[in-house]
């Protein structure tokens, strides 16, 4: 990194130059494992052709963070220009998420050859519990109206999983880890992990898991609904 670039970069260019379209693989946390409980923390991150995170930090001070290719390029306090800074943040978090899940449009669409009434009624099944399970979801994140003292931790993935290279969009939000993989043979394998008393990560086997045939968009289109959800309550304000 050229010296003289550190400064010239205002964190206003670096916003407009983020850029999430062609990204392959996107991540937005609100609050992903704190180091500090004081502190309150917003990241997006994009990998591909340009690898590239922004951190929102909020501790004693607020701060954001520019990172290139792991390498922090700029960080600057945002007291000076702070609801610019934020309103750019917000947008930025939501232009991440809706081209992280506009990637599988065009699999939502695709039927699945040879699907049947049997797979049709199970799915619908699956539908009523996947709503019951995420309405719980939506209750508790309701309570942020009114709970200044709640501390929202959640994340979403999505894209081309690095590790494997499979098509996954990946939910975590309280309890519920929530894994979509959308499968070559065009099925979508949904996947829910209940964490609840263990940690991120500590459940070993899943609570729901299911092979999506024929209700692709109705079971994706309520994951959608959980992730905008997430999004506005997790706002910067």
């Amino acid at each position: 990194m050229i010296f003289f670039d550190f400064f010239k970069s205002s964190p206003r260019s670096l916003f407009l130059e983020y850029s999430p379209q062609d990204a392959k693989w996107h991540v937005i946390t609100w609050n992903f494992d704190l180091k500090n409980l004081q502190e309150r923390l917003w990241t997006l991150e994009i990998q591909g052709k340009n690898d590239q995170v922004i951190e929102w930090s909020k501790a004693k001070t607020e701060e954001i963070r520019f990172f290139r290719k792991n390498k922090l390029f700029r960080k600057k306090d945002v007291k000076s220009s702070r609801n610019e800074y934020r309103d750019l943040m917000n947008v930025s978090v939501h232009a991440t998420l809706k081209h992280g899940l506009d990637l599988f449009k065009d699999f939502l669409l695709e039927p699945y050859p040879g699907a049947t009434t049997t797979d049709y009624q199970n799915e619908m099944k699956a539908l009523q519990w996947i709503q019951a399970s995420f309405g719980t979801l939506f209750r508790a994140l309701d309570q942020f109206k009114t709970r200044s003292d709640l501390i929202l931790t959640a994340a979403v993935f999505s894209g081309l999983e690095p590790q494997t290279g499979r098509k996954v969009l990946r939910v975590m939000a309280f309890n519920l880890d929530i894994f979509c993989y959308f499968q070559d043979d065009m099925s979508l394998q949904v996947t829910i992990f209940d964490d609840k008393n263990l940690g991120h990560g500590g459940a070993k086997s899943p609570t729901f898991q299911q092979n999506i045939k024929v209700t692709k968009p109705q079971i994706y289109d309520e994951i959608i609904k959980l992730v905008h959800k997430i999004a506005t309550v997790g706002e910067i304000v």
